[in-house]
């Protein structure tokens, strides 16, 4: 078995990641933290968990503006609250996993191998965990079995992301999404489970049904890394790569994959005729203007939006959810079921939000029923914090840690 402490060298074979990251050295001090990998925030909004690659793990009370340092040597991919409760995940570096109260009490804890990524329902019947080869995994110990393990391309080191899981517990229900490569994959005829391939049909957007234990659809229309999520109510996954393609579907629909708008050029029509004086027809009737900066940046432009995305995350229990630009500190708000944008947002850059690198895409975490948005900084280990008012369509910065 990969021994768990790997997990903090990994950073180092990704040295485009690790220039973004500073994670090629830790910090000199037990206390001094590295940037946040993976965040998460509790249902109420009252928290958040984060581990970093200083394999620190993070308490951090959001309405007392404090943090408390829980572990040293954790895992550094492991942070997840588990919806509904005053509880989350963790794993240590001997590779076992915890669920502890934010009063510090442990109420699970179980040996299981080195996870880059896993989520658990509230009922915690349901545990799923990835490994660096994006296999997905239900259950542990003896009841572990496999839902996902058809090759080892894609994967966490190739890609240089962390697959993400997203669960809809009361429809019973998960997306995963990594690398997509936009193919055409019939569950009933292609296997999830399947141990002679080398390249997987499933590391792209994928809809599973957690009773069945089983792919329901591979969501198609996204290329390359690509974040997705499905919303708290079972009924939309939204989704954007960094090919600057958006896309949303009803969880009824799987099949039927709609374009979001790019914020400049509109919706491609697909089904308009060709012509040599337009080869390439956009419908623009709903956009809205972008965000501006004073002077063009070095490579000449003045847009301080982008359409290649490396999160998504719903921020209101209905359907809005923001979109997060590579690079960008302009996030997008987009309602699902609906291709325009909406409005654009300034997370600031005094400290810039974790948008830099994709291999910590999970730093950027949502409750989308306290309207919380959390962020980590590209240069330290603090985090910041925002409100959504969903009334107002406003977000406002609450709290900047030190």
């Amino acid at each position: 078995m990969k021994r768990a402490y790997r997990q903090a060298a990994l950073p180092l074979f990704l040295m485009g990641m690790v220039l973004l990251d500073g994670c090629a050295t830790y910090p000199p001090s037990e206390n001094a933290l590295g940037p946040a990998m993976v965040v998460s925030v509790s249902s109420d909004g009252r928290h958040a968990i984060s581990s970093h690659s200083s394999k620190h793990l993070v308490l951090w009370d959001l309405e007392k503006h404090q943090k408390e340092i829980i572990f040293r040597d954790a895992n550094i991919y492991s942070a997840y609250f588990i919806h509904g409760r005053d509880a989350f995940l963790w794993q240590d570096l001997a590779d076992q996993v915890y669920v502890q109260t934010v009063e510090g009490e442990v109420v699970k804890q179980f040996e299981h191998f080195p996870t880059y990524g896993h989520v658990m329902d509230s009922s915690m019947a349901h545990y799923i965990a990835s490994d660096d080869d994006w296999n997905l995994f239900h259950g542990y110990g003896k009841d572990l079995q496999p839902l996902k393990k058809d090759g080892s391309s894609p994967s966490f080191l190739g890609t240089g992301k962390l697959m993400h899981l997203s669960l809809a517990e009361e429809s019973n229900l998960l997306v995963s999404a990594g690398f997509s490569t936009d193919k055409d994959v019939d569950p009933s005829t292609q296997p999830a489970i399947q141990d002679d391939q080398l390249f997987s049909y499933y590391g792209g957007i994928v809809l599973w049904d957690l009773e069945s234990k089983a792919p329901i659809d591979n969501l198609e229309g996204n290329t390359s890394k690509v974040d997705a999520v499905i919303s708290p109510d079972g009924q939309w996954v939204v989704s954007g790569d960094e090919s600057g393609i958006g896309r949303f579907t009803h969880t009824d629909q799987p099949e039927k994959m709609y374009r979001m708008a790019r914020y400049t050029g509109g919706i491609f029509l697909e089904d308009s005729p060709y012509a040599l004086e337009d080869p390439r027809k956009y419908d623009k009737s709903g956009l809205i203007p972008v965000p501006m900066a004073e002077k063009p940046n070095r490579w000449g432009g003045r847009h301080l939006t982008t359409n290649t995305t490396v999160a998504v995350a719903f921020i209101n229990d209905s359907k809005e959810f923001l979109r997060f630009g590579t690079y960008k500190h302009w996030v997008a708000l987009f309602e699902a079921g609906n291709p325009w944008p909406q409005k654009y947002f300034d997370l600031g850059t005094d400290p810039h939000p974790s948008t830099f690198s994709y291999l910590r895409s999970q730093s950027i975490a949502t409750s989308p029923q306290a309207h919380v948005l959390v962020t980590g900084h590209v240069n330290d280990g603090g985090i910041t914090v925002y409100r959504y008012d969903p009334d107002e369509r406003t977000l406002t910065k609450e709290w900047v840690s030190e």
